[in-house]
């Protein structure tokens, strides 16, 4: 019973190292997205000439700004929610139960989407697609979104499964 706190504190401790450097990478795409974004409208508006390409690397870096803090966002589980079916579907199952079916749910969504990410981007390497302006193979993107989205189904995963064991440690608790 003593080694599992221990493996608890480690997933805890590698969850929240993951979490700080999913935050910084994106923190670092937002920043890049900024700075190009200004540096396009003042070369566009003041030099009457802006940057080549710099709708494509937007665009790129936004994709990559979203799965990158995707994975942050189900790591937490602060996710936005619009409750249409809430109601009814709490009255037939206890919240145990009903906590647990709405995160399998989303794990197997983002799984989902995992794997169409990762088709596409096998895809555009076995075509050797190129971006449109850049002409820029076009797999480092779609394959860079793609790792993220899969950085953010094992994080997506880690925070259910710490959650899940709280909730067992908070009803052990209350149970004494």
């Amino acid at each position: 019973m003593s080694d599992r706190p221990g493996k608890t504190g480690f997933a805890r401790s590698a969850l929240k190292a993951a979490i700080t450097i999913l935050e910084n990478i994106s923190g670092v795409v937002i920043l890049i997205m900024m700075l190009l974004t200004f540096a396009d409208v003042v070369g566009r508006y003041i030099f009457h000439s802006p940057i080549f390409g710099g709708t494509e690397m937007i665009s790129a870096l936004l994709a990559l700004a979203i799965f990158s803090g995707l994975g942050v966002i189900n790591a937490r589980d602060d996710h936005i929610a619009v409750e249409l079916f809430d109601a009814p579907v709490r009255q037939f199952l206890t919240p145990v139960v009903y906590e647990i079916s709405i995160q399998v749910f989303s794990v197997f969504c983002m799984g989902l989407i995992a794997v169409v990410l990762f088709e596409h981007a096998w895809d555009s390497y076995t075509l050797s697609k190129l971006t449109v302006v850049l002409e820029m193979p076009l797999y480092y993107v779609t394959g860079t979104i793609a790792v993220f989205a899969v950085i953010s189904v094992i994080s997506q995963i880690a925070g259910v499964v710490l959650k899940i064991l709280d909730l067992k440690k908070r009803s052990a608790g209350n149970g004494r």
